[in-house]
């Protein structure tokens, strides 16, 4: 499960809008939007590396707001 409110935080502290970080994972404004909106939306493997680069998110930042619980 998405950590929506610290993906959202983290874009207002880079000021990326939704529609460059949907241009950064190759998806609509919408869907990106839609995806943000319903919590627990999934990002693919490759999305949630392209907005860690686009975020400049840390290991750790990245885990806390795209994966719900430790990786293994």
């Amino acid at each position: 499960m998405v950590n929506v409110i610290r993906l959202q935080n983290a874009l207002k502290k880079c000021a990326v809008s939704y529609e460059e970080a949907a241009r950064a994972i190759g998806v609509d404004r919408s869907t990106f939007y839609r995806r943000v909106q319903r919590e627990g939306a999934k990002f693919t493997v490759e999305e949630v590396e392209r907005l860690s680069v686009l975020l400049k998110l840390s290991s750790q930042e990245m885990q806390d707001i795209f994966f719900d619980r430790e990786l293994a």
